[in-house]
């Protein structure tokens, strides 16, 4: 099976191989094996970075059908130049040039029936401390990989929080959901709930003051729920204005309210049951593109079309994602909103809710 994640949550120096090499981790979230990474590269210098794809390497056979999709989605988003990074892929041959040459040649031919040229392609068996790396136009270009934890991009990503995954796979077991006694019990609680878990009266306010709690509770550093807590967030994030005041935390990134705000959107997302986590994984998913983290957002989305596939913020962002708007434009959105309104839901200085 062939993936595509975009990804643009961290800018690297593209001019040193080994620097890039190393830092592959730290853009996508995790580290890739057997994939092709596409750096895209805007500007008439093409200096400024752009986009990242991801890719599994094709199998036989499709080494064509992926080289196009990749040419046509980087060309979609005005890149006038690319780095390509192999990562894995098999062994190289007996004169010591790197494997998959076929695929990277469709590649480079593809992009530059799009006017992008591949300004350098490169090949790493592993994102590892000591392996050596190489290059597939000149056979005596290559060197020793640093130590990825030690780079300047690894204290950065570090110092924002984020946390990379060994693999495609640890990330997609975030989205898992909980023990399937415990959502079935909840589910069951929500199915004879009769209406509104706080009476009639005021129910878009009640549902603000429970997510407000919860986000004071994980704040605090308790980050158990309860069946009770769950049902009434459950109900909370059902309403539209609700939903709408939670979108609103995802900017700017760094704030205590979006990290809290999506630590909480990813727990919810595996303690309710379908098709309310639906709703949890949406926000997660908006909060991880808002910041750049398009791979997780990705993710998440994937999740939440499979809990319910009508679900209209799923396909505004999955059409989103696929169209590659950039994580800047979404960012902008939260935040120009957030002027035309005052917060509904916001963190209180001692980690109450104000």
């Amino acid at each position: 099976m062939t993936t595509t994640t975009p990804t643009g949550r961290t800018k690297v120096d593209l001019k040193d191989p080994a620097d890039l090499l190393a830092a592959i981790p730290y853009i996508l979230g995790f580290h890739p094996e057997n994939s092709v990474v596409v750096f895209g590269q805007r500007g008439p210098d093409r200096k400024q970075q752009g986009l990242t794809l991801r890719v599994d390497l094709p199998p036989p056979g499709l080494e064509r059908d992926q080289a196009l999709d990749l040419a046509a989605r980087l060309a979609a988003t005005a890149h006038t130049g690319a780095t390509v990074a192999v990562v894995g892929g098999g062994l190289p041959n007996p004169a010591g040039r790197p494997p998959r040459r076929r695929f990277v040649r469709r590649l480079e031919s593809s992009l530059a029936e799009y006017g992008i040229p591949v300004l350098h392609p490169l090949w790493v068996p592993s994102i590892t401390a000591g392996v050596r790396w190489g290059c597939y136009r000149e056979k005596n270009c290559g060197g020793i990989l640093p130590d990825p934890r030690e780079s300047v991009i690894a204290a950065v990503a570090t110092g924002e929080g984020h946390v990379i995954r060994e693999s495609r796979e640890a990330l997609e077991r975030l989205f898992e959901a909980g023990p399937a006694e415990t959502l079935a019990r909840r589910s069951d609680l929500l199915t004879r709930l009769a209406g509104p878990p706080w009476g009639e009266h005021s129910v878009v306010e009640a549902g603000l003051d429970e997510v407000n709690a919860a986000l004071a509770r994980f704040e605090r550093g308790d980050q158990e729920i309860t069946d009770d807590q769950a049902v009434r967030l459950a109900w909370a994030l059902s309403l539209v204005e609700v939903r709408g005041a939670c979108l609103l935390t995802a900017a700017p990134a760094e704030s205590p309210l979006a990290r809290t705000a999506e630590d909480l959107w990813l727990r919810l997302a595996r303690e309710l049951p379908e098709p309310e986590s639906a709703e949890a994984l949406c926000l997660k998913a908006h909060a991880a593109y808002a910041r750049g983290d398009l791979a997780v957002a990705g993710m998440a989305l994937a999740r939440a079309c499979e809990v319910d596939p009508e679900h209209s913020l799923a396909r505004l962002l999955t059409a989103a994602l696929d169209a590659m708007l950039a994580p800047s434009e979404v960012a902008g959105l939260v935040l120009r909103q957030r002027e035309e309104e005052p917060p509904a839901l916001s963190l209180g200085p001692f980690g109450g809710t104000a």
